[in-house]
């Protein structure tokens, strides 16, 4: 009989225990995601806007867009955005500006408010990465001349040439072809395009030669009516929280509510066109080397010789702002070029011309922890 009764509450014990398994996963032991966690709190501007207010600056297809996710679009409803999100969504668009204009002055400040703290945040990340070398790094380069308006053909003596557009033809057949090689600068040395954790980083990241990637410094930095010098945004990504039975949970008024899971910052620095400042941050090539990348087109034109000055230069750098660690950096070189050139072959009739030209220079890092591949 004791047997009977053991079997019987065993065979209870286990339908007790599948039934426990299913209904946690159709009737109410359903967890939602888990809120993500900022790090270290730089005090990065978000700012709100109202349905009302945006809907008097943004185009209808923008604005749909920005509120997507929400069914009832009254006035009264908001949206959050990052400055970083701002300029990325509007910043090519003429209503750019009025979208800022609905931004109070005191919430604007937010953003030179913690310059000092978010570029000695960036310099300490980046040295720190060069120090080490405790990712993987892979890089990749690219130049290009912006050709156009920008080209200008003078001659010996200073004055602007006649036949502009007939000059920046012939000249944009061949420039690409001389300067292809120019960006290209640490795939030229010979080395592997993607280095192990704990490589040396001396001369693959930037400031090639010195065991510091950046030392600038607050008054490095450029600005203007449109520019920040330095600035930090933090985007969050958002997954639907979930209701006991799995489903999307819905608030009072019915629309979905979000948990922000992970967070990503964006910290963007803008680096005065003084060679002083830029070389605090970027590398700049001999002249000697950029004259030899100039052989490859000698059958069109000789280059006798240039100098290199410097727009306001660009950093961005993208960080996991839950870690703290930095996922990728990307150097914008701007420079504007003086070349004293002589046309050859079939360009020979130019005879010797100043040509001033911008282009630029970009290399991006991407880096990858070890706690990626766990």
């Amino acid at each position: 009989m004791k047997k009977n009764i053991l079997r019987i509450t065993g065979v209870l014990l286990v339908l007790a225990m599948m039934v426990s398994v299913f209904a946690g996963c159709s009737n109410g032991n359903v967890t939602g995601p888990e809120k993500g966690q900022i790090k270290t709190d730089l005090k990065d501007a978000t700012f709100t806007f109202t349905y009302g207010d945006l809907r008097t600056v943004l185009p209808p297809d923008q604005l749909a867009s920005l509120f997507e996710n929400t069914n009832k679009k009254t006035d009264d409803k908001t949206a959050s955005l990052s400055y970083y999100e701002l300029v990325s969504k509007y910043g090519s668009q003429e209503y750019f500006d009025s979208v800022i204009k609905l931004i109070p002055a005191e919430e604007i400040a937010k953003l030179t408010a913690n310059q000092q703290e978010v570029l000695e945040y960036f310099n300490t990340l980046i040295n720190d990465i060069k120090a080490t070398g405790a990712p993987k790094v892979s890089y990749g380069e690219s130049f290009w001349i912006n050709h156009g308006d920008g080209v200008v053909f003078r001659a010996p003596d200073g004055t602007e040439l006649e036949g502009q557009s007939e000059l920046r033809a012939a000249f944009r057949l061949y420039a690409d072809m001389a300067l292809k090689n120019i960006g290209n600068f640490l795939m030229n040395k010979g080395q592997n395009e993607a280095l192990d954790h704990g490589s040396d980083l001396t001369d693959v990241l930037y400031v090639w030669g010195s065991d510091k990637a950046s030392t600038l410094t607050l008054s490095d930095l450029y600005s203007d009516d449109n520019t920040y010098p330095v600035y930090s945004s933090v985007v969050p990504t958002l997954e639907y929280q979930l209701d006991k039975k799995g489903n999307n949970a819905k608030d009072e008024e019915g629309e979905y509510i979000f948990v922000p899971t992970e967070y990503f910052r964006t910290i963007i620095i803008n680096v005065k066109p003084e060679e002083e400042s830029v070389k605090k941050a970027f590398s700049i090539r001999e002249k000697d080397g950029i004259l030899e990348q100039f052989k490859v087109a000698e059958s069109y034109m000789t280059v006798n010789s240039f100098e290199i000055g410097f727009n306001p230069c660009k950093i961005t750098a993208g960080i996991d702002a839950e870690t703290d660690q930095m996922t990728y950096v990307t150097y914008e070189k701007n420079m504007i070029i003086t070349a004293d050139i002589t046309f050859t072959g079939a360009l020979e009739k130019y005879g010797n011309v100043i040509v001033e030209f911008p282009c630029t220079s970009s290399l991006t890092f991407d880096f990858g922890w070890p706690s990626e591949a766990e």
